[in-house]
Order: structure tokens, then sequence, then C-alpha cells
């Protein structure tokens, strides 16, 4: 009956919904804790533009993600509003278990099962546009589209990218004017200015009324060195600047453009890797192909049981879920790697225990690693190894650590509105109301961003 009532609310605000008034901007920095936002001053951040939003907008002090708090299937929700089972981005990666799509990502737009923001806009005839945005390749309804694609990180990716970008030959004229672009695979601070000055081309040119654009370096430099680390800082300081110079670019176009700055995890440090895989080639679960290096993940001739990585988060999957002695032998050797705390794993759940709202569907386990491990790619040898990675994410979405960011300023919105902890799902009918478009499979209530909706 809550479900109902709740459908009806959000039902009858989007119906009374204005009619278009002001453009929006998305911008995503990827992996940015609210903290680092919020706790500006305490940690000696130079960051005026984000700032900015604690005085002059809305803000969450945490947004619980989804599982795994990974980045495509959170983005997915924040432009859709549903959990992964239900839009179907359920981690960075399709299940592959004999790796013979040599870890393609879920890059294409036609795997989301439900409406997007970008649906609804183009519906409602507004101008869309997005630059590296995750899950938008080959999305009809972004009219100017640079999408996050890659495949082996050299000059062809940018070939395929020119190819898959709208519409056609629109790249090339931005490259002749700005230089090359950049894959989506890298995630330096020089690769989110190329990303940037593309996108403010694009509204200064286009002039967009719905636009996103997603920045990534900041989880590249938490990946290398750790959250809260100085050269972590240093990138967000730099990132700032770029946020600055996106909203200018977007006012200056509309002076009633709103911006909402999202991130879709947050992140913990690391120091070790959990071979999981390993212990099932052990086992005799996994069969590797002869000649198989110690550290690949690929080269599996055959499997009765896979693992499906998500960063702190692994899936386990079996070749026939009906085999109750397979489950068992799975179940057994789980239990045994996990009752001795040193191994790093902080819980198993069963297929009985998942709601089946998270990713990963179809999976017989679920395995979450304990703060400071996450899943390592090594087939053969030690289940611990050092980790090459000082930070991650794919934790529990309920950590605080995990958690997201969300801050939105513009006409109409509160200023100095502080939101507490809020649901990831919330973002998209959040927006939506501001284009004054239409998203119904977004069920949850919008955020009480809006100063008109609190004086009711």
């Amino acid at each position: 009956m809550r479900n109902s009532t709740l459908v009806l609310v959000l039902t009858g605000l989007l119906a009374t919904a204005p009619a278009f008034c002001g453009s929006l901007l998305l911008i995503s920095i990827d992996g940015l804790p609210p903290g680092y936002v919020t706790d500006a001053d305490r940690l000696g951040l130079k960051i005026p533009n984000l700032r900015r939003f604690l005085n002059d907008g809305a803000h969450a002090t945490g947004v619980v993600g989804v599982v795994p708090t990974v980045t495509y299937p959170s983005h997915t929700t924040i432009v859709s509003g549903v959990l992964p089972a239900e839009h179907g981005i359920v981690s960075n990666t399709p299940f592959d278990p004999l790796n013979t799509n040599r870890d393609g990502w879920f890059w294409y737009a036609q795997d989301i099962k439900v409406p997007t923001l970008w649906t609804a806009a183009s519906r409602a005839k507004l101008r869309t546009a997005s630059v590296n945005w995750p899950v938008t390749v080959g999305e009809a309804h972004i009219a100017t589209l640079l999408p996050e694609y890659w495949r082996v990180s050299n000059a062809d990716d940018l070939k395929l990218l020119r190819a898959l970008s709208r519409p056609a030959g629109r790249l090339e004229q931005l490259e002749a004017k700005l230089g090359p672009f950049v894959d989506g695979y890298e995630d330096t601070l020089e690769s989110d200015r190329v990303r940037a000055r593309f996108a403010v081309e694009i509204l200064r040119a286009d002039k967009p009324q719905f636009m996103a654009v997603h920045l990534v370096a900041l989880d590249g430099a938490q990946h290398r060195d750790g959250p809260f680390a100085p050269a972590v800082f240093d990138v967000l300081e730099a990132l700032d600047a770029m946020v600055g110079e996106l909203s200018a670019a977007a006012r200056a176009n509309d002076p009633a453009t709103t911006v909402a700055l999202i991130s879709d995890h947050g992140f913990i440090k690391t120091h070790t890797a959990v071979n999981l895989r390993a212990r099932f080639v052990d086992a005799g679960l996994i069969t590797l192909e002869r000649g198989t290096p110690s550290d690949a993940a690929g080269n599996v001739s055959s499997w009765d049981a896979q693992v499906w990585p998500g960063g702190a988060t692994a899936a386990v999957m079996l070749r026939e879920p009906q085999n109750a002695d397979l489950r068992k032998r799975v179940a057994d050797l789980l239990a045994s790697i996990a009752s001795d705390s040193r191994n790093g794993i902080a819980r198993v759940w069963s297929s009985r225990e998942l709601d089946g709202t998270s990713g990963f569907p179809g999976a017989a386990f679920l395995v979450e690693f304990a703060p400071g491990f996450y899943f390592g790619t090594a087939a053969r040898g030690e289940l611990l190894t050092p980790a090459t990675s000082k930070g991650t994410h794919g934790y529990l979405p309920q950590r605080p650590e995990m958690h997201a960011s969300f801050f939105i300023q513009g006409p109409g919105i509160t200023a100095g509105r502080n939101l507490g902890q809020v649901d990831m799902r919330q973002i998209a009918p959040t927006l939506a109301h501001v284009l004054a478009i239409e998203l119904p499979t977004a069920r949850q209530p919008m955020l009480p961003v809006f100063e008109a909706e609190q004086r009711k």
C-alpha cells in the first residue's frame, strides 16, 4: 500500500510539473565521496565551485547506491531511477565465464531495459548532449553524443569513437578545432581536461537543454593512490575548475540552467587482492588452458562454477544452477575460505538470502570482501597477494565509505538545503522534475530540493 501511495504522489507531481523553463547540466565526478566537499575546510581543499553548492543549492550527506557499487550500474540507476535488476546494467561487465568478450563492458544503450532521462527528454523535444557518459553507445535519444567506449586503448579506439559519435562527423569537426579526443579508458587529469574542453564547446555551439558529462580522473587517482591522498586532492582541485567552466558555459546559454553534480560511489583504501578464482581452479571448478599466465583471468577451457567480479564484491555463478551437489561443493569451499578472517571475506550470501534487486542476476552466491581487500585477477598461485590498487569500491552500498554524492543548484532549488542520506533512485525523478518531463518507471519519490514543493 505504501509503495502505491508513493507512485500516486510522484505521478501527481510530474503531471502538474510546469512547462520546461530551464536547462539541466548533469556532471558526474566518478568516485567522489561527499565528504571531500562537505569537509573541504578540514581537508584543506580549494574547491570553490563545488563548495558553492553547499550554500547556493541542496546536497545529500550521502547517496546510498546499488549492488555492486561500480560505475556502470550506478550511472544507469542515476538516469533511470531503478535498480540494476530492472534496468539491466547489472555490473560493469556482462558475465563472461570463458572470457570470450575479452573484458568487454556494458557499453551499449540497447542493453538498458527501461526508459531513461535521455528517452524522456528526447520525447519532450529537448535538445540533448552527452560526453563520456556510461552505457550510451548507440543511444538514439542523444542528439550530440560522444560515448564512453574503448577496446584496445590505441589510435584505433579513436576511430571507433568517431564512428560511434553523433551526428556523423561531429567529433571530427570538434577535433579540427580542439585537437584529438580521448578514449573512455583514459582516466588521467589531462584526459578529463580534454573531455571538459569538448563539452564546453558542445554547450556553446549546440546549446543542449539537457547535457551530461562524465569525468573520471578522480576515480583513477584513487585507484592508484588511495582515497585522501595528496595526489587525489590535487586532481579534485583541478576538476573543480572544470566544473566552474562547464557551469559557466551552460548558464551563458541559459541563465535558468540547473546544475546537478553526482558521483557513482565512494572509495576505501586497499592493501590485499583476494585471488578467489585461483581457489576455484585448485578445486577443479575451473579448468584453464595450458600456458595460462598466473595473473590472467582468461584462457578458461571449461567451468562448473565461475566468479563474476565487481570490485570489492564478486558473484559466483553455477553452470548447472539446479545441481545440488555442485552448489554444496561451492558453498563448502567459500565457507572454508571465509572461516579464516585473514582471507578478507566479510560475508558470503547465498541465493536464498539475496533479494533479487541487485546486480549479478542468477548468482548462486555473493561474496563481499572485508574493507582493505578486493577481488584479484590471478587464476593460479596464492590466494592473497599485495594490492596493485591502493583504493577501490564495489563494497555494499550501506557502508558509509561507499556513499556517493548529490549536489544541485539552480532556479527554484532551496539554498543551503541539507537532504541527509538519500536513495540513488531518487535522483532521476528529481532531475525529471527539473526538466518537466515524465519518467513513470522511476517510482521513488523525488528529493525535496524545490522551494515551491516545500511551501506546500
